[in-house]
């Protein structure tokens, strides 16, 4: 029987009229025959409207799977004709309305699922997640991968028109293609390709020497122990390459597992107590998801790289064109080998003899660090008889006072030099040589190391992510309190007998002055071996600390600015710089330095307004790792000392992601 005219009947008029039907019968009965007789002809003609809403209903629904059953296949050819209906094909279908009711489903997919209301429950989250207002957008792929159970499938989706009009023509159908082999089998080589680590313990040199052989031989025996601990049975496989070296390979769920658990090996090793008088610490550099083994060990020797140039006690993963980092809690142990000074001083010496000319630059905003060290660079190259410029575009806060001096010394008339004047210096034999950073964007002249053949960088930051690559010299001791430090070093190895100029000797001093925060940060023997030396030079330590006294209005900002700072987790310092402060950066580095003199605070971050933006200043003690916390905002530093600078953000942004940046350091 052809029950087509079942798309044509609309229940709404059937049951008005079955209604008003009713309503006269029932008042013409209730008038001759009373209202019980009313009453039963009303409520025959309900059931009677009741049975006949269900039967079109049931034939609606038999006439819906019967036509979705129905519908042609074609083959590729046109012409060919039908190969047969939708019930012959041999992959899992379902028809759904256009409201997402379940309709009809082959016999594939009922296979699926052996409960018929498990299917039509799946197939309508799949409806209400996957399809439902998407059908109107043409362009959109409604194509998607599903999981029914521990099965995936790739389901794809056509709507279909069986007739030119009517209310039942349009259809949803669902065709399901299982992927789960494909999906295992993916998850199967994921999960066990390899990965490579080299493990280096930091300052190996320096517990021989401090503790002896016996000392070390036992440190390897526990070393072995917990390695054998940490990797547990991942299937891991660490090897003793050198006295300080380990090879890790290991497949990517070990590593994954490592990631998850902050390479704790970090923490394990630091409770070794052998006799050993230094911290046992270690860096690990892992390279993973590279194109082969061989790609995957450089990945780790440049991540090892990476972590010991940020001090080490740390891990660095390189993988997918991304680092992470985990650790780096512990301060710079100093190095007492000076041999690498040494070596670097005679690498120094020779690319600057090879030199035309020699361009000199520190970070962008300098302090006395920064144009110290400078100083000592360009006294290096006067030394080898190169003629030398330093790039520094203007004076800040932080220096006015020296800078003020120094431009008044006629020694230094063609010495300071800005960013278009350099580029024009710029020729094929020219060497630059930045100090006190190690990122370009930083630099007072980013566009120069683009142009410049070879580059030396000096520095004793922890090196970040997007630092100077491809230098002929990289000498990064993070151990040492100052970049001014290092080049005392190696400007004594250069020249024994050199005299540094007074003022160049000032600014040096002044710059050890402010990074150790008087001799109390990051001050090791070294650090008082270079302050001696600047001292024999005749430095005036009254006059080196007038370059950076606060006169009466930044004293009184700096108050105003601590007394206002907020305490977060008990220990840490939130403070922002009023915005009628002027000089904001300079009194939020001092304000962020006075915080920590308060009784309980381990670390303090000072917010200021700064050119567009928000600037960050951190300071610690050492226990918290301020350089870890500003580098999730972009920016870097020492683990005591570190700041940031967030792009168009306001003060109250700011310190919303500062606060997230503290929130994840905690937890972790």
């Amino acid at each position: 029987m052809d029950n087509r005219w079942v798309r044509f009947v609309n229940l709404a008029i059937v049951n008005f009229i079955m209604l008003a039907l009713s309503l006269l019968l029932a008042t013409y009965y209730c008038f001759s025959n009373g209202i019980i007789s009313a009453a039963v002809i009303s409520l025959v003609l309900l059931i009677l409207c009741v049975v006949l809403n269900v039967s079109i209903l049931l034939i609606r629904k038999r006439y819906r799977i019967k036509r979705a059953k129905a519908l042609s296949v074609y083959t590729d050819g046109i012409d060919r004709g039908p190969a047969g209906t939708v019930s012959d094909l041999n992959i899992p279908m379902a028809f759904l309305t256009e409201d997402g009711k379940f309709v009809w489903a082959n016999e594939k997919l009922k296979e699926i699922f052996p409960d018929p209301i498990n299917m039509t429950q799946e197939l309508a989250a799949v409806y209400a997640i996957k399809l439902k207002g998407k059908l109107d957008n043409s362009t959109l792929d409604l194509s998607s991968r599903v999981e029914f159970g521990d099965r995936v499938f790739e389901m794809n989706v056509n709507v279909v028109r069986t007739e030119n009009s009517g209310p039942e023509s349009f259809m949803i159908v669902l065709y399901f293609f299982e992927d789960t082999e494909l999906v295992d089998t993916l998850k199967l080589y994921n999960d066990k390709r390899t990965a490579v680590a080299e493990i280096a313990v930091d300052s190996y040199d320096e517990i021989f020497q401090t503790s002896g052989e016996a000392v070390v031989n036992e440190i390897s025996v526990e070393l072995a122990k917990i390695f054998e601990r940490w990797k547990g049975d991942s299937g891991a496989v660490i090897k003793k390459l050198v006295r300080d070296r380990y090879l890790l390979i290991c497949d990517d769920t070990a590593l994954t597992d490592f990631e998850k658990n902050k390479f704790n090996v970090l923490d394990m090793v630091k409770r070794i107590s052998v006799g050993n008088r230094i911290q046992v610490t270690l860096s690990i550099g892992v390279g993973a998801h590279g194109n082969d083994a061989e790609d995957n060990y450089n990945l780790a020797a440049d991540a090892l790289d990476l972590a010991l140039s940020r001090g080490g006690d740390q891990a660095v993963v390189r993988k997918d064109g991304k680092d992470s980092y985990y650790g780096g809690s512990n301060v710079d142990v100093e190095s007492i080998n000076r041999v690498k000074a040494r070596v670097m001083a005679s690498m120094l010496k020779e690319e600057i003899s090879k030199s035309s000319i020699v361009l000199i630059m520190g970070h962008k905003q300098a302090d006395m660090d920064s144009i110290g060290s400078a100083l000592l660079a360009y006294r290096a190259c006067v030394f080898a008889g190169v003629k030398a410029y330093i790039v520094l575009n203007e004076s800040n806060p932080s220096i006015d006072a020296f800078y003020g001096k120094l431009r008044a010394d006629s020694d230094y008339d063609d010495v300071i030099i800005d960013t278009s004047y350099a580029l024009n210096l710029i020729d094929e034999n020219m060497l630059t040589i930045v100090v006190d950073t190690s990122r370009p964007g930083l630099t007072e002249c980013p566009k120069l190391l683009e142009y410049s053949g070879r580059v030396a960088v000096i520095d004793h930051h922890r090196r970040a992510a997007d630092f100077i690559k491809d230098t002929v010299l990289d000498y990064t001791e993070t151990y040492a309190s100052s970049t001014g430090e290092l080049l005392v070093e190696l400007l004594r190895h250069m020249s024994p007998d050199a005299d540094i100029p007074m003022i160049e000797a000032e600014a040096v001093y002044a710059g050890i002055l402010v990074d150790t925060k008087n001799f109390t940060f990051k001050t090791g023997s070294r650090t008082f071996e270079a302050a001696a030396f600047l001292r024999a030079r005749g430095v005036d330590t009254i006059s080196v600390r007038q370059y950076f006294q606060p006169d009466m209005e930044m004293y009184s900002a700096v108050s105003r600015i601590t007394s206002e700072a907020n305490l977060k987790y008990s220990r840490i310092a939130v403070a922002r710089c009023p915005a009628d402060v002027k000089n904001q950066k300079l009194a939020s580095a001092m304000a962020a330095d006075r915080l920590l003199d308060i009784a309980g605070v381990d670390a303090s971050f000072v917010l200021s307004d700064s050119n567009g933006g928000v600037s960050i200043s951190g300071r610690s003690w050492g226990d918290i790792n301020v350089q870890v916390i500003l580098e999730k905002l972009g920016g870097g530093g020492h683990i005591t000392s570190a700041g940031a600078f967030i792009q168009d953000a306001s003060m109250a942004e700011a310190e919303e992601k500062l606060s997230g940046a503290l929130e994840s350091y905690i937890r972790n």
